[in-house]
């Protein structure tokens, strides 16, 4: 931690995040040591758009980004947070208990970025250069929505994780229309589709869909970008054949492993 004047800017903002939540003196020592954090580090948030849900940051991130930029971006994000509001809101379910925010979750996020390094370096230009529009999140991912017709062939149902990319399933805006739709998605708090009319709030807690989808960026890093897509795919017509046959009806395993309540499936 610091030593000398008292901090101020985002790094002042961290450590009140850090004793909003409760995270011990000994924990944030732990942290500041173990991952050299210093107001430097925050720097990488300076000029980005934040959009609050309440306590939380996010941040939207300007179509000339780059990627090591956002990657920076996401764990900053992350660590301001000192965690998220997952399992901690008052009546508000969860299928797991929260991850306490600590020197090894940040790692965790860190080792998973690198796992999926895709994500940024052609992911990011990818979703940007065709209308979407992305924004960090405090459970240290992407998120974002929009684009032309060649974006929209990458989120389905709900919305589909890429790697650590999350896609709201939300075809229709792009640039600064796809931009204001992810402001009024932080601020509402909830997830988000479309019907025939356009955008329409849902009733799942975002922090829950986030974690959800957090869990699906655990499973590309684990099995590896390829295999990942292969194992998903075989089971998903697996389940579909369950569900349009006599055979015993069974969740996808995946969809099951990142929860089926964090995911909206129940």
């Amino acid at each position: 931690m610091l030593v000398g004047p008292e901090p101020g800017g985002l790094y002042r903002r961290w450590l009140e995040n850090a004793a909003r939540r409760g995270v011990s003196p000994s924990t944030m020592v732990d942290v500041a040591r173990t991952h050299d954090i210093d107001p430097e580090d925050f720097r990488v948030l300076n000029g980005l758009e934040e959009v609050r849900d309440g306590d939380q940051s996010y941040f939207l991130l300007p179509t000339t980004i780059t990627s090591d930029q956002a990657r920076a971006a996401v764990l900053m994000t992350y660590i301001l947070n000192a965690g998220s509001d997952y399992g901690h809101e008052p009546g508000v379910g969860h299928d797991f208990p929260p991850t306490p925010f600590s020197s090894a979750e940040i790692q965790r996020i860190i080792d998973r970025q690198k796992a999926n390094s895709w994500s940024y370096d052609d992911d990011v230009e990818f979703v940007n250069g065709n209308g979407g529009r992305l924004a960090t999140t405090p459970n240290g991912m992407l998120m974002g929505l929009g684009g032309n017709w060649l974006q929209d062939r990458f989120s389905f149902s709900g919305g589909t994780a890429w790697g650590d990319t999350f896609m709201f399933n939300i075809d229709g805006p792009e640039g600064d229309a796809a931009a204001d739709q992810l402001r009024k998605i932080i601020v509402s708090g909830n997830s988000w589709g479309e019907n025939d009319s356009g955008p329409v709030e849902g009733s799942l807690d975002l922090d829950r869909l986030l974690h959800h989808e957090e869990r699906h960026s655990q499973q590309w890093a684990e099995m590896g970008h390829l295999p990942f897509l292969d194992r998903y795919l075989g089971e998903g017509i697996v389940e579909w054949v369950r569900d349009n046959t006599p055979l015993e009806d069974k969740p996808h395993p995946f969809e099951e492993d990142a929860g089926l309540g964090d995911g909206g499936y129940h």
